[in-house]
């Protein structure tokens, strides 16, 4: 067998934690990534993962062949963007993940762009609310509205967004328009079950952020459902305005306490050292300017 091959399917292994995510990925047999594995430490004669049927782990052998190998294979990588950034035109996969929201409203037309201006490019972008592990399920590149990544990521900051609070104009004719965000707690906010969102109603009142008591009878996990229950006159929203920047232009909505700021969400690009100035990082990252 192939030594590279081996040796890439090792670190997957490791990254994956499984024989059976590896062979879906890379469309093989769970029988053929433990050849490959096997190989390894028949030819370095020693065990490098300890398995049994629900668990498996590095011996320090493995602990420590896997870091190189990992350095080994970032390396590889780089010098092949080094040939694509001499020939000056980015080529190859990139696989990306971000949010819903930010995926639909930002990022889907960026890659588009980037996409029609690098034909030989070949792009994989995924869009999920749920959590995503880089290194883990594989991604080149996720975007975050935060930098709490592991040491071993870059996480470069692209921009920053304001937040904004608004309702149609029909529910603020029939219940009011707040002036104070405490008056809040009379209306209905709609609400993500994540507590995160929660966190973000807090309007800055002089020198201090303030955190009103929030309710809502409706729920949504979605900020793109939020705001098209908004429209539909089901109570305040609070979103990025990128997402709303044409409803409040064509009048759908209208923002209320406009005098008490949020606070901004700042977006990071996150990525392996690895793809550090490679000719398709680069490229893309022209984009975000």
């Amino acid at each position: 067998m192939d030594r590279l091959t081996s040796i890439e399917v090792f670190v997957r292994a490791v990254e994956c934690g499984s024989f059976v995510s590896v062979a879906e990925e890379k469309n093989l047999s769970a029988q053929m990534v433990g050849k490959h594995v096997r190989g390894l430490e028949t030819l370095l004669g020693t065990k490098l993962l300890n398995k049994s049927t629900r668990h498996q782990s590095l011996t320090p052998a493995g602990e420590q062949y896997y870091r190189r190998c990992k350095n080994i294979l970032a390396e590889l990588h780089a010098a092949e963007e080094d040939i694509h950034r001499t020939l000056n035109e980015p080529c190859g996969k990139l696989t990306v993940a971000s949010g819903v929201n930010f995926g639909i409203s930002r990022l889907a037309p960026i890659m588009a762009r980037f996409h029609n201006d690098y034909p030989k490019m070949n792009i994989d972008v995924c869009l999920s609310n749920q959590s995503i592990d880089l290194l883990k399920d594989g991604y080149d590149i996720i975007f975050l509205d935060h930098n709490r990544v592991s040491d071993s990521l870059i996480a470069k900051k692209i921009r920053s967004y304001s937040m904004v609070v608004c309702a149609s104009p029909r529910y603020l004719e029939r219940f009011g328009i707040p002036q104070h965000p405490k008056e809040l707690v009379d209306h209905q906010c709609l609400q993500s079950s994540s507590s995160k969102n929660t966190q973000q109603w807090q309007f800055l009142d002089g020198d201090t952020f303030y955190s009103p008591e929030i309710s809502s009878r409706l729920m949504i996990n979605s900020g793109q459902a939020m705001l098209n229950a908004a429209l539909e006159d089901a109570g305040i929203t609070l979103q990025p305005i990128f997402q709303v920047a044409d409803a409040l232009k064509k009048g759908q909505l209208v923002q209320i306490l406009p005098q008490y700021p949020l606070q901004k969400i700042d977006m990071y690009m996150i990525y392996p050292p690895h793809l550090r100035n490679t000719a398709r990082l680069n490229a893309l990252l022209k984009y975000f300017e």
